[in-house]
């Protein structure tokens, strides 16, 4: 008979020892979980915004600034670093950080028929095609993102009104039925500020003073950023006809980097990195709708 046999009817068999959990192990399973958590969740939302609008796009150059791209930086690849990019930037290039957002465009939930003023919209010019007739495109056709400003039957008067606005200007819409309306400015100087070499927006002095009558089928767009020569809009290129409108953009949820590459015919080609660089959480989007 075993010695602790008479111990082990009294007190049971013994149980075996239990190994504690290290915590090490318990922090790479929580590290894992919360990953997978993450990758979940940002596969919704990426299916959530392609369902909802449909087509993603991203912004160059700073003829929208300070509505986009006012939190961007610039790649300085000579020091190998970074700096915020400005409303002087008329251009990114590789390695710059750019908003990125969502837009409908196509034949998406028909938004043309969505349109306001002050919508932002993503568009060709006139410039962008070999034949506007047969919707025959250049090899450097470019899109451009602009605010909407005029509608066809309207008249589009933007004048340089130092005191109403230096750096908006004034811009008045005339309705076919002759009643007019001055437009709102949604910036002022203090949202230029100055460069890091001193520079002030106001030194460039606004441009562009037309008056515009728009036909059947044609809008008049603009940039926000007015001053000098930063956005080339309706102002030097003329209205534009609703087909070259090619979407209205709705979002802007995050940054990516921009790769740039040459393509065989000598033209730059712009493409957003696959990872986002600054990732805005779907209670901080961007919304860009405007409506007046």
């Amino acid at each position: 008979m075993p010695d602790n046999y008479l111990e082990n009817q009294v007190n049971g068999e013994p149980k075996p020892l239990k190994k504690k959990t290290k915590w090490w192990v318990v922090a790479i399973d929580i590290f894992f979980l919360l990953v997978f958590l993450l990758v979940i969740a940002v596969s919704s939302n990426v299916i959530y915004l392609t369902s909802a609008y449909g087509e993603p796009f991203f912004v160059s150059g700073a003829s929208m600034y300070p509505t986009l791209n006012s939190e961007g930086f610039k790649y300085i690849k000579e020091k190998d670093e970074y700096r915020p990019l400005t409303w002087n930037d008329i251009d990114n290039d590789d390695g710059d950080i750019v908003d990125y957002g969502w837009a409908k465009s196509k034949d998406k939930d028909n938004w043309r028929s969505d349109l306001h003023r002050y919508d932002i919209v993503i568009t060709y010019y006139p410039k962008d095609y070999i034949d506007y007739s047969s919707n025959q495109l250049k090899s450097n056709a470019s899109l451009k993102i602009k605010r909407l400003i005029g509608f066809p039957g309207e008249t589009v008067k933007f004048e340089r009104d130092d005191a109403f606005n230096p750096v908006w200007g004034k811009t008045t819409i005339i309705k076919p039925d002759g009643q007019e309306e001055v437009l709102p400015n949604l910036y002022d100087v203090e949202d230029f500020p100055d460069l890091p070499n001193g520079t002030k927006y106001l030194s460039r002095g606004i441009t562009g003073a037309r008056t515009l009558s728009l036909g059947e089928d044609e809008y008049f767009v603009m940039g926000d950023n007015r001053v000098g020569s930063h956005s080339e809009d309706s102002r030097t290129v003329g209205a534009l006809k609703g087909n070259m409108l090619q979407g209205k953009a709705y979002v802007i949820t995050g940054m990516r980097k921009l790769s740039v590459t040459i393509d065989g015919q000598g033209n730059k080609v712009k493409e957003p990195k696959l990872l986002l660089d600054k990732i805005r959480m779907p209670w901080n989007y961007k919304k860009l709708e405007y409506k007046i």
